[in-house]
C-alpha cells in the first residue's frame, strides 16, 4: 500500500494543497507570500501522516532565467538535515557489529588525533555525533582549503578546542565528517556508498544524492540562489568533496524522496515491512545526549524539543543558495519537510508554519528574533603605519592545519591567498590590518624581518599562527 501511494505522489501533487484537510487552508497563499517577502526562488515542500503523503508541492522557481517551476521531484541540497543521514549510517554500521556507540574512537582509528588530548583518547562516535567535542565550528577550513577527507580528518589535532571535551553543545560540521569517515572505514566503503546502500537504496529514493555534481544529470534539480539588492542572484554550486567534506551536510534530496526518508523514522526503522535501521539501532538515535538550551537538546543528528506540549524533532540546513527544514512529530505520526534555492529564513518559516497547522496551534510569527551580541568596534591608533613596507609582509606562510597561503601585496593593500577563497587585508595600525574575519596582526622578529601572521580564522580560539616560510 505504501508503496502504491508513492506512486501516485507526483500525479496527486498539483492539487493536493487545495484538496487536502481543513488545515492546508490557504497554505498555497501562504507560501506565495514568503517567496515574494523573502526574495526567494523556489520552495518545495511536503507532509506525511500516517503513512499518507498529505500534501507534495513546489511553488516558485528551480530555474527563473529558464522559468522552469519547483516540482515535487526537484531536487535541492538538503545542507545539515544531512546530519540525521550520516547518524542513520553510523547506526548500520553498529547494526553489524563493527562499531560500538560508546568504545573510543582510538580503538578504530589508532592514527586519530585531537589537539586535546584527553579527547583524543575518550572521544566517542556518539560524542561526534552530538557536538561534545570541545570544539568550536572551525568551518572556514570547509570553505577555504582543498583537502581529501583523511587529509581533513589527520589536520583535526592542528586545530584548538576553546572548552572542555564534553563540556557543552558545540555545534561542529568536522565531527561529523569523522564520523561519516569512521563509519566507510570500518565497513571498508565510504561513507557516500553507505548512505546510498543503507538508506537511499531500501527506500527508494531514486532521486537522492550526495553530490552536486549528480544533481546536475538530473531532469529536475534546482540551481542555487542567493538574495541580491533586486532579487535572487545566481550562486555556484557548493562542491563538499573539494573540501573533504560531505557527511556533515552533502545529501541532495526531493520533497518526494524526504518523505520517505521521513516515513521510516516515523516507522522506527522499517519502510514497507522491512527493516532498514533496527529498533535497538533507532533507540539509541532518538536519546537525547546533549543540552542545547532551556528547551532543546541533541541527539545523533537531531534537535529534540517541545511544541505545543508535544515532541518535536527537528534539523534545518543550510549551503550555499540552499536552505531545507525537517521535522518530524511522533505523537500524530507525521513529518515535514520545506526546502528551498535561497539563503532566505523561508525553509524553517513553512516547515514550522505547517507544524503549527498540524497541532492546531495558532500561526506564530517565525521571523528569528535573536540579535546578535554587538561588541564596541576597537579604534585605531591615528597616525601610525606599518613598519614595514607591504611588499615586505607579502610570501609564502604555513600553518599545519590550513597548508600553505600566499599572501600578495595589490592595491587595495594585502590579500591572503587560500585555495578556494581570499581575504583581503587592510591597514588598521601599527602592524594590525582589518579583515572581514576580523584583526589580522603581523609580527617581527629581532632582525626586523616578518615572520609570523596571526588570522582570526575562528572568533571561538585565538588567531591561527602561520609561519612565514623561507624564500
Amino acid at each position: 500500500m505504501i508503496i502504491k501511494l508513492w506512486a501516485l505522489l507526483v500525479f496527486a501533487a498539483a492539487g493536493m494543497a487545495a484538496a487536502g484537510p481543513d488545515w492546508l487552508k490557504d497554505f498555497d497563499a501562504a507560501a506565495e507570500r514568503g517567496l515574494k517577502s523573502s526574495q526567494t526562488a523556489g520552495l518545495g515542500v511536503g507532509v506525511i501522516q500516517d503513512g499518507k503523503v498529505v500534501l507534495a508541492k513546489g511553488y516558485g522557481y528551480r530555474d527563473i532565467k529558464a522559468g522552469t517551476p519547483v516540482t515535487p521531484r526537484t531536487i535541492f541540497a538538503t545542507g545539515s538535515v544531512t546530519k540525521s543521514f550520516t547518524a542513520a549510517a553510523v547506526a548500520s554500521v553498529i547494526d553489524q557489529g563493527k562499531l560500538e556507540w560508546d568504545k573510543p574512537v582510538r580503538e578504530y582509528l589508532s592514527s586519530f588525533r585531537l589537539h586535546d588530548p584527553v579527547a583524543t583518547e575518550q572521544i566517542t562516535v556518539r560524542d561526534m555525533l552530538t557536538h561534545r567535542s570541545g570544539l568550536p565550528r572551525h568551518d572556514f577550513i570547509r570553505f577555504s582549503t582543498y583537502l581529501t577527507r583523511e587529509e581533513l580528518v589527520r589536520r583535526l589535532r592542528f586545530l584548538e578546542p576553546n572548552r572542555p571535551f564534553r563540556d557543552i553543545y558545540q555545534y561542529n560540521n568536522l565531527m561529523f565528517v569523522t564520523a561519516g569517515y569512521l563509519a566507510g572505514e570500518v565497513s571498508g566503503s565510504t561513507w557516500e556508498d553507505l548512505v546510498r546502500d543503507r538508506i537511499f537504496t531500501p527506500l527508494g529514493m531514486t532521486r537522492s544524492n550526495t553530490s552536486v555534481l549528480d544533481s546536475q544529470k538530473s531532469d529536475d534539480f534546482a540551481l542555487p540562489y542567493t538574495q541580491g539588492a533586486s532579487g535572487p542572484e545566481r550562486q555556484e554550486f557548493y562542491v563538499y568533496s573539494k573540501f573533504g567534506v560531505g557527511p556533515n551536510g552533502a545529501v541532495n534530496s526531493s520533497v518526494e524522496d524526504m518523505l520517505k526518508y521521513l516515513q521510516m523514522w516515523l516507522e522506527n526503522g522499517a519502510s514497507a515491512g522491512r527493516t532498514v535501521i533496527s529498533k535497538q539501532q533507532m533507540a539509541e538515535l532518538k536519546k537525547p545526549v546533549t543540552v542545547v538550551n532551556a528547551t532543546t537538546s541533541y541527539a545523533p543528528g537531531w534537535n529534540f524539543s517541545q511544541r505545543g506540549g508535544r515532541l518535536m524533532v527537528s534539523h534545518g540546513g543550510a549551503i550555499t543558495g540552499f536552505r531545507a527544514h525537517a521535522i518530524l512529530l511522533p505523537q500524530i505520526r507525521a513529518g515535514i519537510i520545506a526546502m528551498i534555492n535561497g539563503d532566505s529564513g523561508l525553509a524553517g518559516d513553512m516547515a514550522q508554519e505547517l507544524a503549527d497547522r498540524l497541532l492546531g496551534l495558532p500561526s506564530s510569527d517565525s521571523q528569528d528574533q535573536q540579535r546578535a551580541s554587538r561588541r564596541e568596534p576597537p579604534k585605531a591608533q591615528p597616525g601610525t603605519k606599518p613598519s614595514k613596507p607591504l611588499a615586505e609582509y607579502a610570501g609564502k606562510y604555513s600553518h599545519p592545519a590550513y597548508g600553505p597561503v600566499e599572501v600578495e601585496q595589490d592595491a587595495e593593500g594585502l590579500l591572503v591567498r587560500f585555495d578556494a577563497m581570499n581575504v583581503r587585508l587592510r591597514h588598521f595600525h601599527y602592524d594590525t590590518f582589518s579583515s572581514s574575519m576580523g584583526m589580522a596582526r603581523f609580527v617581527l622578529n629581532e632582525r626586523g624581518t616578518v615572520r609570523e601572521m596571526h588570522l582570526p580564522l575562528e572568533p571561538a580560539v585565538r588567531p591561527f599562527l602561520f609561519l612565514r616560510q623561507a624564500e
